[in-house]
């Protein structure tokens, strides 16, 4: 299969984005001033693609809860990161502008990197990032003027303590131009991206897809310490499930890559309710809906994937129609979709949660024996899972 890469890339910065709905757009506006910084500067096509995807994916290592950002271990993000891209195609040439993204020039960030020891990328996106972060923070406070004017005064005053003096004379200078202004302020910052972002596309084996599939897996699991390899467990009892079924080995393993991305959505759920140690009030549980909405929007942003979409975000329906997001019935669903509805059942139920410690195969088993009798899932899917499980 071909993948717009740049598309693969967009969907992951959505995810990022979507992360409790916090300052949405950041990725991709750091990309667009980053892309823009990198043009003026002189850079040929292979370095500014090189700081473009480094700029969509810079915060991609942000899921661990365990890190206070407020904090000295702020870094940690950079450094995670830079190992999860490692499993993306190409992934290499932008790990280290990623690990590096927060050294301030003058030496006196985490890793201690001064001027020129830090990779010019890096700078670029460092810059990129500050800009974006500033700018949001005084959006509601501010008039555009002032902010203008704020900015401007942030990088003059930072030229050469956290800023390269080069780029930050390239972004000074496009600081002077009012489209870059409209540009980066547009509502949809999509559009923009897509005149002037580089044009990738790479041929995508079932290798590569589940190794994209890990990166993703890696961002949705630190998310909490009760989901934790949740997604894993998933994708290995859909494989399993699969070959009894008699799928061959590619749609087994595009089966495989449904379960490692079918809670992508939940990056959009606050820790607060993910890791409740409680029933969830109906508000909350509205909230926790959301998750499979947001898992079909970023997968359907690739493009390519459409079938493994479907699958990933279709395992909270039920055959009666009472599932969600979107009240499908069992004539509307497919039988892949079942299989991963019971699968995400029971790896729920057998995992330790913040409210009671997991249940035994056979409990588990009995509970979805349950809900089959009540016409709200598959029951050939429950006598596939009994072969996997016993």
């Amino acid at each position: 299969m071909n993948l717009s890469y740049n598309n693969l890339l967009s969907a992951f910065s959505l995810a990022l984005d979507v992360q409790e709905y916090k300052n949405m757009g950041h990725a991709r506006r750091v990309a667009y001033v980053s892309l823009r910084i990198s043009e003026m500067l002189g850079f040929d096509e292979e370095e500014k693609k090189k700081v473009y995807y480094s700029a969509l994916l810079h915060d991609i290592g942000k899921g661990d809860i365990y890190e206070d950002f407020y904090t000295e271990e702020w870094w940690k993000h950079a450094d995670r990161g830079s190992k999860i891209v490692l499993k993306l195609p190409f992934g290499e040439n932008f790990s280290e502008i990623i690990r590096y993204h927060h050294e301030n020039y003058d030496g006196s960030g985490h890793f201690k990197l001064k001027g020129d020891e830090i990779p010019l990328g890096a700078q670029i996106v460092f810059i990129s990032d500050q800009f974006d972060i500033r700018y949001t923070s005084l959006s509601h406070k501010e008039r555009e003027y002032n902010i203008r004017e704020n900015l401007k005064e942030c990088v003059e005053t930072n030229i050469g303590k956290m800023f390269n003096p080069l780029v930050s004379k390239a972004l000074l200078e496009l600081m002077k131009q009012e489209k870059f202004w409209l540009d980066y302020k547009f509502f949809d910052i999509k559009s923009i991206l897509n005149k002037i972002e580089p044009k990738d596309t790479i041929p995508i084996g079932i290798d590569e897809l589940e190794n994209i599939a890990e990166a993703f897996a890696d961002i949705i699991d630190t998310r909490s310490r009760f989901t934790y390899e949740h997604s894993r467990g998933i994708s290995n009892l859909a494989y399993q499930m699969a070959k009894v079924l008699g799928y061959d080995e590619e749609t087994s393993r595009k089966i495989r890559v449904a379960g490692l991305l079918h809670d992508l959505g939940k990056l959009a759920v606050p820790n607060s309710i993910l890791d409740k140690p409680g029933k969830l009030t109906e508000e909350e549980f509205m909230v926790m809906k959301s998750h499979v909405y947001y898992t079909k929007i970023i997968l359907k942003e690739i493009g390519g994937i459409d079938e493994i979409a479907e699958w990933a975000a279709n395992h909270h329906e039920k055959l009666d129609g009472s599932g969600y997001p979107e009240g499908l019935r069992g004539y509307e669903m497919g039988d892949i979709d079942k299989h991963i509805a019971v699968c995400d059942i029971f790896q729920a139920l057998t995992e330790d949660r913040p409210y009671r410690k997991g249940m035994s195969t056979k409990e588990a088993i009995r509970i979805i024996e349950k809900e089959v009798k009540n016409g709200k899932l598959n029951g050939e899917s429950l006598e596939i899972l009994k072969k996997v499980v016993f």
